[in-house]
Formats: C-alpha cells, sequence, structure tokens
C-alpha cells in the first residue's frame, strides 16, 4: 500500500516524501511522519477548540454526536501535541454538550466512565423516542388524555429503570471497547 504513495503526493508534500532518508514502511509510521511535517501550531488549536466547543445539535443523534466527538479525539492523538485530556475531562466534554433533555437525564446518575455516559445517553435518547412515537401515535387516532400521558410516562421510567440495569450488566465490555479511543493521560 505505500508503494502507490509517491504516485499520489504532489508538490510539497511530493518533494518531502522523495527527500526522506528513509521512508517509513507502515501506515501508522507514515501517517505520524506526514502529520508532524505538514501540521501547524494552528491546526492543533483549532482541533482542540472544536472539541472544546462540539455540542450535539437538536436533531443529532447520540450515535451520530458519538461520531463526531470521537473523530476529532482521533485527530488530537493523531498531531501528537502536549495537550492530552484526562478521562475525566473527556468524560465532562462529553456529557456537557449532549441534548439538555439529555443531560438531565445523565447527569443525575453520575456516570464514573464514558462507555456508561455513552450508554446511558443512547437508553434515554431511545426511550424518549419510544415514548414520543406513542403520543404521535395516539393523536393520530385521537385518543390523547391524561391517563394516556400518565401511562406513557410510566412506560418511559420502566424503559429507563431497565436500560439503567443493562448498563450496570454491561460495564465491563463498553470499558474495553471504549479504552481504544481515549487519548493517553
Amino acid at each position: 500500500m505505500l508503494k502507490a504513495i509517491p504516485y499520489f503526493l504532489q508538490g510539497m508534500a511530493g518533494e518531502w516524501f522523495e527527500n526522506l532518508e528513509a521512508p517509513p514502511k507502515h501506515w501508522e509510521a507514515f501517517k505520524t511522519a506526514f502529520l508532524k511535517q505538514f501540521t501547524d501550531n494552528n491546526t492543533s488549536i483549532t482541533l482542540q477548540n472544536q472539541f472544546q466547543n462540539i455540542k450535539q445539535e437538536p436533531s443529532e443523534s447520540v450515535i451520530t454526536y458519538l461520531g463526531k466527538f470521537n473523530k476529532l479525539l482521533r485527530r488530537i492523538c493523531q498531531l501528537e501535541t502536549n495537550e492530552y485530556y484526562s478521562n475525566a475531562q473527556i468524560l465532562d466534554q462529553f456529557i456537557a454538550e449532549l441534548k439538555d433533555k439529555l443531560i438531565k437525564k445523565v447527569c443525575p446518575h453520575v456516570p464514573e466512565d464514558l462507555a456508561i455516559a455513552i450508554q446511558q445517553a443512547k437508553n434515554y435518547e431511545m426511550a424518549i423516542e419510544e415514548a414520543n412515537h406513542t403520543k404521535l401515535v395516539n393523536l393520530a387516532i385521537g385518543k390523547t388524555s391524561l391517563a394516556a400521558e400518565e401511562k406513557i410516562d410510566q412506560l418511559t421510567k420502566k424503559i429507563e429503570n431497565y436500560f439503567t440495569n443493562q448498563q450496570q450488566q454491561q460495564l465491563p465490555q463498553q470499558s474495553q471497547q471504549l479504552q481504544r479511543y481515549q487519548l493517553p493521560q
């Protein structure tokens, strides 16, 4: 795969690659050398600002927000800057920029790590979507009443409790999966 790189690099990047004394033999080594050569301090600052200002948009799912969040973390890691975030800072940033209705549900439980916060946010989002769907169905068939609203609220609480219990059982597996995206401390 690296044999094709000289054919794709043009201009300054091509010259840089041609003048390397020992061209990298592996992708990670190439990527690190390339980023080190062509990334300036402004890029690092821009990425850090983007990470500190990332927010879950009103129409955005937790999964989409998590994708943006992880992408920025990976890019910051790739730059090998001196700016590293602790696990607590990453957790705080993820929770703080969730949609308001999700923050209220995730924060009272004070998750210990990002994997739990992610799962809680996904579960609450799903419960909210299910409750909203039920409300829409009831509105469509004209059965909206105080009793129906109370039943929907009870169902939402049951779903939340179920998922909270499921999270506690799945914690070790989720924590292991998350570790591959976390920055070094």
